[in-house]
């Protein structure tokens, strides 16, 4: 490429980068006006919507001020009088319909904040003023002014005024003496929206909080509004509609307890300003464009008059360089960049008849460092493995054989041969280098693994050492009694888990039922496991009860719970008198109870949380009479939460579907029953929590309950 071309390019370059620089510097600028504009805008409206809420205000405030000035008004609230104060708010005629704008709502309220008179018609009606701005009213200091939202669905802009005692004279404002109760009226948000419509021009729509239309909606502009509708969010954006383009505002609306119950929209037609700003952008890049073109215009001039006399030389030069002398002309001689070049081509000349001397010299020295470096290579390469060896032999061939090629790409890229040479013995060097550095980390890595092995050995035998433990402490024989068929079983979802199940006697007649699942998994769950079973079967024994046996236990865990763990617990002490069993749950799956003829419902909750969660929480404690034959099917969520391959939950259905069927089995059977469906169910995806049911089967109190004694005393292995 020339260097005349290569200059109008650079140059071209350059004052389109500058051109491009100054358009994005403009477009810059105008996007900060623009946001400037919006937020005016919105700041504007703001103050617009403000006005408009006042508005609404002091329409409330005309009717508020005569209900709250009113002797019988005041004597009525002071005495709570409900019946008078609905004869006279009827006869002072201030509550109005909805259609015509004026008061839809009245509440009148004592000294003590009770509701004394309401406009809703409901049972218990919700107050128009929360407590905070209803006690700032009371004591005199503030009165509300704001949005509301009423029985969760409409909104009312209202205004309340404290009431005083007698005629309405009294401790004077602000003081709250005299304060005998409050009035407070509403309107509808409708009419705060067409004020807003009057101020401002523009069309106006609301939405509830969540996003529901409510007013504006039959405008024609809404099917543009609606899709750029966000409830919380305080914007504004630019829409079309009708031919013409709108500033669409976005105005959050929040009530007097702070929270956002709707959102204001406003739509501003900006159909002129949009295209008068289209119109300046267009002229802008026009003015840069023919500045630019004109720029170049007058470079191409300069360069071509000036680039003529250089022309002549380059071609003097490019004779030369192929050996034609005799086509070479006189070039101009002088000071200037020409006649510095015409001196330079002597030189060159003179060069040139010295190179060719020299290039027989210099090809008998480079075949002779050809054959040193060659079998310095050969030499080398014996130390690599045998198929890097050979790509390296087939490499230094093709190396050599483009030695003799000028136009091969590597003569071109490294200029002769000892350079070609040289490369070849660079690709050698790096090849021994990577291959001791892959040996070296190879080894390295192979010591580590090796460690690594013998680390995870030593852990499975830990770990397989601490689940032979954790199942031994559960018990795994229990006793044969005449009253009671139990069975029990703990399946871990890793070597150990977090659930247990225990079963041991707390009194002569009495038997204590336990099932619990620890938060978490592994070591941590086993560990918090075996506390929680000591520290139970510690309570239990000293026969408080099952609620206060929890409450205590919940102390005693949330006291030292540093890791935050917790544990949710049934627990149940059965008599073998009376077959009543009292039981307690915090925070566990309700244990399932299936009557002889089949019927599976849920054990009736009790109040409770898991424990170790927070101290000093209270727990419930209720009972049920099992019936002979009934079964109770305890079990952590562990089952209902097993997944199949498809990822789908097994859950309480399946799981009722499964104890129903078991009406006939023995306690150990049904279980076995239960956990094959679940197997079933899974079919072999892998196990994601601990499962561990506990089941026992009501034979019914025996004829001679004292036998029970002897089998009781002793543990349960």
């Amino acid at each position: 490429m020339l260097l005349q071309t290569r200059i109008i390019l650079f140059v071209l370059a350059t004052v389109t980068v500058v051109a491009g620089l100054l358009l994005g510097f403009a477009a810059l600028r105008e996007d900060a006006l623009d946001r400037r504009a919006r937020e005016l805008e919105l700041a504007r409206l703001e103050t617009s919507w403000q006005l408009a809420v006042s508005g609404a205000v002091g329409r409330i405030d005309q009717g508020l001020g005569r209900l709250a000035g009113d002797a019988e008004i005041a004597r009525g609230v002071e005495a709570e009088d409900r019946g008078a104060l609905d004869r006279r708010v009827a006869a002072l005629g201030i509550v109005a319909a909805p259609a015509t704008g004026g008061i839809t709502d009245v509440n009148l309220l004592s000294k003590s904040g009770e509701l004394l008179y309401s406009t809703d018609p409901a049972l218990e009606p919700e107050p128009l003023l929360n407590r905070g701005a209803l006690d700032a009213i009371l004591s005199g200091q503030k009165l509300a002014r704001g949005v509301r939202l009423v029985d969760g669905e409409r909104l009312v802009v209202v205004a309340g005024v404290p009431v005083y005692a007698g005629t309405g004279a009294g401790g004077g404002a602000g003081s709250g003496a005299g304060v005998t109760g409050a009035a407070v009226a509403g309107l509808d948000f409708v009419a705060a929206l067409d004020v807003l419509r009057r101020t401002t021009g523009g069309r106006v729509f609301a939405v509830t909080r969540n996003g529901t239309a409510f007013n504006g909606q039959s405008d024609p502009l809404w099917p543009a509004v609606k899709p750029l509708v966000r409830p919380a969010e305080r914007s504004i954006a630019t829409i079309a509609g009708g031919g013409r383009r709108y500033a669409l505002a976005s105005l959050p609306v929040a009530d007097l307890a702070g929270g956002r119950v709707a959102t204001v929209l406003i739509a501003t037609d900006v159909t002129q300003a949009v295209e008068e700003q289209a119109l300046w952008s267009v002229a802008y890049v026009a003015a840069v464009g023919l500045v630019l073109l004109g720029a170049l215009g007058l470079l191409y001039g300069f360069l071509r008059r000036n680039f003529s006399t250089l022309d002549g030389a380059v071609k003097a030069l490019q004779d030369l360089s192929r050996g034609r002398a005799m086509g070479y002309v006189e070039l101009p001689a002088g000071n200037d960049e020409i006649g510095r070049i015409a001196g330079a081509v002597e030189v060159f000349r003179g060069v040139m008849r010295d190179i060719e001397r020299s290039a027989g010299q210099r090809e008998r020295r480079l075949r002779r460092q050809q054959r040193f470096i060659r079998r310095q290579m050969e030499a080398l390469a014996v130390t690599l493995e045998e198929d890097a060896r050979q790509n390296l032999l087939e490499e230094l061939r093709q190396i050599e054989a483009e030695t003799h090629d000028a136009q091969s790409a590597q003569s071109k890229g490294v200029g002769d041969e000892l350079g070609l040479l040289a490369l070849g013995f660079s690709r050698l060097a790096t090849r021994v280098s990577t291959q001791q550095v892959q040996l070296t980390q190879m080894v390295r890595d192979l010591r580590e693994a090796l460690a690594d092995k013998r680390r995870l050995i030593s852990l499975q035998q830990e770990l397989e050492i601490a689940r032979t433990m954790q199942l031994t402490i559960l018990p795994q024989v229990f006793p044969d009694l005449a009253e009671l068929d139990i069975a029990a079983r703990m399946i871990p979802a890793k070597e150990v888990g977090g659930d247990f199940y225990d079963f041991f006697p707390i009194s002569e007649h009495k038997v204590a039922l336990v099932i619990a699942d620890v938060s978490g998994k592994g070591i941590p769950a086993a560990f918090f496991m075996l506390i929680t079973r000591t520290m139970l079967r510690a309570i239990a024994e000293s026969g408080v009860g099952p609620a206060e046996t929890m409450r205590r236990v919940n102390n005693l865990l949330a006291a030292e719970n540093e890791q935050m763990m917790f544990v949710t617990v049934f627990y149940g002490e059965l008599d073998l008198r009376t077959g009543v069993l009292a039981f307690s749950n915090g925070g566990h799956n309700p244990p399932l109870r299936m009557t002889a003829s089949g019927a599976v419902k849920e054990l009736e909750r009790t109040p409770g949380i898991a424990l170790a969660a927070m101290p000093d929480m209270p727990f419930g404690e209720k009972s049920v009479t099992l019936e002979t034959g009934d079964m109770v099917f305890l079990f952590t969520d562990g089952v209902t939460e097993a997944f199949n391959g498809e990822e789908v939950m097994y859950g309480d259905p399946r799981l009722v579907a499964a104890v129903g069927g078991q009406t006939n089995a023995s306690a150990r059977d049904g279980l076995d029953g239960v956990l094959a469906d679940v197997a079933r169910f899974t079919a072999g995806a892998p196990q994601s929590d601990d499962i561990t049911c506990l089941v026992l089967r009501w034979r019914g109190a025996a004829e001679a309950p004292a036998a029970a004694v002897p089998r009781l005393s002793a543990p349960v292995a």
